[in-house]
């Protein structure tokens, strides 16, 4: 008869193997690591462009209502269109009885790293002369866990007055028809968890509406 005697691994052997284990669990949850977090990053940012194209395409078409009433004569709402850098305000025939109401004076603007808009301010027999931001209520209309917005800017470089003047001249212009050409740049960030706020991803969207006043002013 033959003794056989038992094989097995040498504690080298052994050691090598369980080097070469947690090497292969190493890559495997480095891999994982990174997926997570670049799915997490990918949403972070489609979640952020999708609220600064809400809040655009609201903006945008809001402003297109601006200075519209029932009746072609009353030219009271185009009044409370005022314009500044960073605040818009517009009011238009809401309830459709050619009167300008005190909610139906609207404006946008930026304040604390969120855009606000209001229904409300003012006195409606009153136009403002210049873009009242500072009365009203005002609602946040996006939200800072979604997008920190940096920029919120309203141009009127593009309008002209049919007596030629341009830009903010043609806004205020006495007499003549004006076209306004309104281009709004919108700019916002987005918090990830692994980069500093200096360098935090942005998006910057700019749209131009036209608005056309056919109340000479």
């Amino acid at each position: 008869m033959f003794n056989k005697k038992q094989a097995g691994l040498t504690l080298i052997e052994m050691m090598i193997a369980l080097v070469l284990g947690l090497f292969v669990v190493g890559v495997i949850i480095t891999v994982f690591s990174t997926n997570v977090r670049s799915s997490t990053e990918s949403i972070k940012m489609i979640r952020l462009n999708q609220e600064l194209r809400g809040v655009m395409t609201f903006m945008s078409d809001e402003l297109k209502r601006s200075g519209y009433s029932s009746d072609p004569n009353v030219g009271d709402f185009m009044q409370d269109f005022n314009v500044s850098a960073t605040c818009i305000r517009y009011s238009y025939d809401e309830n459709g009885d050619d009167i300008r109401d005190a909610n139906e004076r609207f404006g946008f603007k930026l304040e604390s790293n969120t855009v606000k808009w209001t229904t409300s301010g003012g006195d409606p027999n009153t136009p403002p002369t210049a873009p009242d931001c500072g009365t009203g209520t005002w609602t946040d209309i996006t939200d800072p866990n979604l997008a920190s917005i940096a920029t919120l800017n309203f141009d009127l470089t593009g309008s002209v007055n049919t007596n030629g003047d341009t830009g903010l001249a043609a806004l205020t212009a006495t007499t003549g028809v004006s076209v306004y050409d309104v281009t709004i740049t919108l700019t916002g960030t987005t918090d990830l968890p692994h980069s500093s706020d200096a360098n935090d991803p942005s998006r910057t969207v700019t749209e131009t509406i036209r608005i056309r006043n056919e109340d000479p002013k």
